[in-house]
């Protein structure tokens, strides 16, 4: 019984790795993204409506999440999943320049408090931290790679923060329900460790 469900594991992992997709990033670098996410490289918004494979979806509030995205200065990319409403559910990258072990230096104990801070100022309400901490989940391939869990505007946000070549990585897990966080994070966790610099 034991062996069965550890090959069943195997194979789910597997799988995910195959229904994937292999695109370069904008960064220089290369990373994988399941089928059941669009990437939206160069705010390709109609592609995106296009793929979506959910119910309703409200247009012009994603219509204003993308305006605000393109008004920003960040470099950023965006993973929208096919089958939940992506106003809600999302995933992106960016890059800043700067090393993970300048925060590192700054200690989890002053950097947590430091992050509530700054998402209740972005949201215009004191947000719920969940989780600050160190996770070596990725390691040794990203390490040390900061984990976050807070709330944001109208759902959830799930972060990890690494190192790769060009800087300092956040990758922004956005989600509405507990079972689409357990879907989006594992989304989230095979295109990490996908990433070949």
């Amino acid at each position: 019984m034991y062996k069965n469900l550890i090959i069943l594991l195997i194979f789910l992992n597997l799988t995910s790795y195959v229904l994937a997709k292999e695109i370069r990033s904008r960064f220089g670098f290369y990373y994988n993204i399941p089928d059941s996410l669009a990437a939206v490289q160069d705010l390709n918004l109609d592609d995106l409506l296009e793929a979506y494979e959910g119910t309703e979806i409200d247009k012009n509030a994603l219509n204003d999440l993308m305006a605000g995205i393109s008004k920003t200065n960040m470099n950023v990319e965006y993973f929208f999943p096919k089958n939940l409403d992506p106003t809600y559910n999302s995933i992106n990258l960016n890059i800043q320049e700067g090393d993970i072990n300048d925060i590192n230096s700054i200690g989890l104990k002053n950097l947590c408090p430091l992050y509530q801070q700054e998402y209740s100022k972005l949201f215009k309400k004191k947000i719920k931290q969940y989780e600050c901490k160190f996770t070596n989940e990725f390691s040794p391939k990203f390490s040390p790679v900061i984990y976050l869990i807070h709330d944001g505007l109208n759902n959830y946000l799930i972060q990890y923060q690494f190192q790769v070549r060009p800087g300092f990585a956040t990758l922004t897990v956005g989600c509405d329900t507990n079972q689409n966080c357990n879907t989006m994070n594992e989304y989230a966790k095979n295109i990490i460790l996908s990433i070949r610099n």
